[in-house]
C-alpha cells in the first residue's frame, strides 16, 4: 500500500514541521490507517520535509537560500541521531522561521 506525501503544498510543510518538533526523534503517533512499514519515522519525516523545499521555491527564489534550508535540514537530522533532541528542534525552527517569517 502506498500513502500519500504528508506535504502536498506550503501550508502542509508548515503544519509538518510542527509535527516534527513535537514528536521527533522518536515519539511519533502510530496511525491505525498505516501499515508498519508506512508508519511516522525519524528519517521519514525528513524525507517528507526536504520535499517541501520544493514548495518553497514558488516562495523564495533564491538558489543560496535554499540550500542553506536545506543544509539546515541536514543539521537538524544530524543532531536528532546524534541524540541531542533539542539542537534539533531548535534548528527546525530555525529553518521554519527563515521559510514563514
Amino acid at each position: 500500500m502506498s500513502t500519500k506525501p504528508w506535504v502536498r503544498s506550503l501550508v502542509h510543510l508548515q503544519e509538518f514541521i510542527s509535527y516534527v518538533i513535537v514528536y521527533a526523534p522518536d515519539a511519533f503517533p502510530e496511525e491505525d490507517y498505516l501499515g508498519p512499514d508506512e508508519q511516522m519515522s525519524l528519517n521519514k519525516a525528513f524525507v517528507e520535509m526536504r520535499r517541501g523545499v520544493e514548495f518553497v521555491r514558488t516562495k523564495i527564489s533564491d538558489e543560496a537560500v535554499l540550500a542553506h534550508l536545506e543544509g539546515l535540514l541536514e543539521e537538524s537530522l544530524e543532531a536528532y541521531e546524534d541524540g541531542d533532541d533539542v539542537k534539533g528542534a531548535k534548528l527546525l525552527q530555525v529553518f521554519e522561521d527563515q521559510i514563514f517569517s
